[in-house]
């Protein structure tokens, strides 16, 4: 059986200016998977809170939790490294199943877990990824037979030894391989040797559990954020004037959005065959705009007391109100920073006036947020009013005069979304 080192990911060049910002901690654990041949074939990546306070892992929420694993498992550390050149096993809900995954196909396994839901849209999420060359695995599917919707997409299927008696679980191999003779089946939860020889001998191809290894944790840097900073950072970031140059040299500065941008970039351009060699061509090849949409995410992220929806929500708003805002001569350029920092309240525990006065804002945006004037205000309202379903008190007839009506507003919340989902 191949040995597994143990890992824990040191600062890269640049970092070690940040020690007295940065703690060591746990970012995630892996467990190793095995084949027939005991050969090491992947390993599952599992969310563990970064520290104490962070909630327990039964009541956390299963996409936070996704999205967790997935920042700290593709930005924190070196993906190839923890998982040695094999793939990452990572478990997505039916909300994560359904966002743009921005990585490599090879590095990584889509484990979509029990609790989706077959709908249309988790099936269309599946066949897209399935197209775009993306492993997937089925977990503890103990129902798992030739009619599941699932199962025509999958390349792996989970099963739970322990939830099968010896009869069903061989028939459910058997029926398996049938189905599919290219089909792997992983057993799970192989405590004892015998439980391993038996899972071979019936013909299982994958083997994951504490007779192999225990998950271990991972660690790496994690950086706690002053909120002051980062106000600064997110005012700085979302500044009408700001071009991809200043927009580089402000990233740059920061070594936690540099190496973490560059990481995402490098997964997200690498599908189209486009290589990153810095951290400007990065800039350059993803665009301004996202730069924008995915810095500020990382940001938020850094809060990492705050819910994953409310964290979301302020990116979403963020590019509804820019896509609405683009149409307005004038304030094109300020729309993203007019719905990020509308919910910068719920995320600081601060009053919204508290934040405007800490940073250095443009007059309209301060005037859109805290009077709800201008342009900008009307745009601000306008969305806050979209997303809640209002569309009743959406102030039309002004709209009308900014050349914007239902159909333009509807296509900004469907763009705004598609850019939300390139990031998450």
């Amino acid at each position: 059986m191949t040995p597994i080192p143990r890992i824990s990911i040191r600062p890269g060049p640049g970092r070690e200016v940040m020690t007295d910002t940065i703690r060591r901690g746990v970012l995630y654990a892996r467990q190793p998977i095995y084949d027939r041949r005991l050969e090491l074939a992947g390993f599952e990546l599992l969310f563990r809170p970064v520290d104490s306070s962070a909630p327990a892992l039964a009541e956390l929420d299963g996409d936070r939790a996704t999205s967790q694993v997935l920042l700290n498992a593709f930005t924190a550390t070196d993906i190839g490294e923890v998982c040695e050149g094999r793939p990452a096993f990572v478990n997505f809900t039916a909300d994560t199943l359904c966002h743009h995954i921005p990585f490599d196909p090879a590095t990584i396994v889509i484990e979509v877990l029990e609790t989706v839901v077959p709908s249309a849209s988790t099936i269309a999420a599946l066949q897209a990824l399935h197209r775009h060359g993306y492993t997937i695995a089925l977990d503890d599917y103990v129902l798992t037979d030739s009619s599941h919707p699932f199962l025509p997409w999958a390349d792996i299927v989970k099963l739970e030894y322990p939830a099968y008696d010896a009869d069903t679980l061989e028939a459910t191999v058997a029926r398996l391989h049938r189905y599919n003779p290219r089909l792997r089946v992983l057993a799970e939860k192989i405590e004892r040797h015998q439980d391993f020889q038996y899972c071979r001998d019936i013909g299982c191809d994958l083997f994951q559990g504490y007779f192999l290894a225990r998950p271990e944790p991972v660690h790496g840097d994690i950086m706690p954020i002053n909120r002051i900073s980062a106000l600064t950072v997110l005012a700085e970031l979302n500044r009408p004037q700001l071009g991809l140059h200043e927009m580089t040299h402000l990233i740059r500065n920061d070594p936690f959005l540099s190496l973490r941008l560059l990481r995402l970039a490098r997964s997200a351009l690498h599908q189209r065959g486009r290589p990153v060699t810095s951290l400007e061509s990065a800039v350059l090849s993803l665009g301004l705009q996202r730069i924008r949409g995915l810095a500020s995410l990382l940001v938020l992220s850094r809060l990492d007391d705050k819910p994953h929806a409310l964290q979301r929500l302020a990116i979403l708003r963020g590019h509804f109100c820019q896509q609405l805002a683009e149409h307005v001569p004038g304030v094109a350029r300020m729309g993203f920073t007019v719905g990020l920092f509308s919910c910068l309240d719920g995320l600081f525990d601060q009053p919204l006036s508290d934040i405007v006065d800490q940073v250095p804002l443009h007059e309209d945006i301060r005037m859109a947020l805290l009077e709800g004037r201008g342009p900008l205000g009307l745009i601000l309202e306008t969305a806050i009013h979209f997303e809640q379903d209002r569309w009743s008190r959406i102030d039309w007839q002004a709209l009308d005069a900014l050349k914007l009506n239902t159909i333009a507003v509807a296509n900004a919340y469907d763009r705004a979304i598609t850019l939300l989902n390139h990031e998450l």
